[in-house]
């Protein structure tokens, strides 16, 4: 199955430094955002250095299936070791929403607040899920455990790479068909346009950098809250 793929990334409107990375590749079939965490130093830094250790991992690991939880083992350590040189006190962080293609599949790991969607025959799903407060408690109140949660704290993130370890990431894989669309953003994006939104551009884009450009510009046009990144990938 043959990939196209597009990416774009905006600092936004209030920020002064652009702190989302992103990873594109269709030789690989390698898809990556992230996003360095607000309130910590080296935003910028953290999020390169996890792109740029799985993707150094991926091209040594030569084994199939690939090992998505060593790799992002490793990447972790990578910026949980940066954090103690660059900020000893506070350590850095990011969020991690990775993609690749592979047999038919498309194998997903995540960490955070990115995300990554899927358009197949119009409808629109997340494949990945906010690993935050609000999403924790409604977790233990599924399973009947006491819960309570300030609405200020509600988007708190309870995981991040760079994080003293063993880092536990969402790892799945999803069948892909001819016609899927992909979107890997991260929230600059999903702050400022609803999921509906996304579905109509991405249904409605002649090429992924048409649907990447579009998404981006938007975000920036509803007060560019934070960095914006998109990846856009068509499956043909």
């Amino acid at each position: 199955m043959k990939l196209r793929s597009s990416a774009l990334t905006d600092i936004g409107c209030y920020r002064q430094q652009n702190e989302d990375s992103f990873l594109c590749d269709d030789g690989l079939q390698l898809y990556a955002v992230a996003d360095g965490i607000g309130g910590l130093p080296a935003g910028a830094a953290a999020s390169r250095a996890a792109l740029d250790e799985f993707a150094e991992w991926f091209l040594k690991d030569a084994r199939k299936p690939f090992d998505y939880s060593a790799a992002l083992a490793r990447a972790n350590d990578a910026v949980f070791t940066l954090g103690r040189q660059l900020s000893p006190r506070y350590g850095i962080g990011t969020t991690l929403t990775l993609a690749h293609f592979a047999e038919g599949a498309v194998n997903v790991v995540h960490v955070g607040d990115s995300y990554m969607f899927r358009l197949r025959a119009g409808d629109l799903e997340a494949l990945t899920r906010e690993h935050n407060l609000e999403n924790e408690m409604r977790a233990r109140a599924a399973r009947g455990e006491p819960t309570y949660l300030l609405s200020e704290n509600r988007a708190a993130l309870t995981r991040c790479v760079g994080q003293p370890p063993p880092l536990e990431g969402d790892i799945d894989a999803h069948a892909i068909e001819t016609g899927d669309r992909y979107l890997l953003c991260t929230d600059g994006i999903t702050r400022c346009i609803t999921p509906h939104e996304i579905a109509k551009h991405l249904a409605n884009a002649h090429a992924p950098e048409t649907a990447a450009r579009v998404l981006v510009e938007l975000a920036r046009e509803r007060g560019g809250l934070d960095n914006a990144t998109a990846i856009v990938i068509f499956a043909e």
